[in-house]
């Protein structure tokens, strides 16, 4: 699924903020950021400072990220009933930028899946992270 523009990009991450989530963008650069976010009804407050939201909105428009990721832990109210942990949701987005046109694209569960459970240097499989689903 790909979403074009920055506040439809942001409507996708808002709607999967339960009750708190943590965004992790890392840019073609090398560079990244984390902002934790928190429902307060309607709205989701974007870290505990004054700013943060538009940092956020600048870094992802920057021109100077024409490629970069992004990985959204959205934590439920569900609790595991094996680990007794809370179940956290993880999806991944990939961010292109053709011109002055900003695109997101939405990574399949089965690819979430194998971006967390492998090790990018060796290839090989890493222990599976328990109570977490991956849409």
């Amino acid at each position: 699924m790909k979403i074009q523009g920055l506040n439809e990009f942001l409507e996708e991450l808002e709607s999967h903020c339960h009750s708190q989530a943590i965004a992790t963008f890392a840019g073609s650069d090398g560079n990244g950021f984390v902002v934790e976010m928190e429902r307060q009804g309607h709205q989701v407050r974007y870290g505990d400072k004054p700013g943060v939201k538009e940092f956020f909105l600048t870094l992802l428009a920057s021109q100077c990220q024409p490629t970069g990721s992004l990985v959204l832990r959205s934590f439920t109210a569900e609790t595991d009933p094996l680990t007794k942990l809370p179940v956290k949701e993880l999806r991944g987005y990939l961010l292109d930028r053709q011109g002055n046109r900003l695109e997101f694209e939405k990574l399949s569960p089965e690819m979430m899946f194998a971006c967390q459970n492998t090790d990018a240097e060796t290839g090989e499989p890493l222990p599976l992270e328990q109570s977490v689903r991956y849409c």
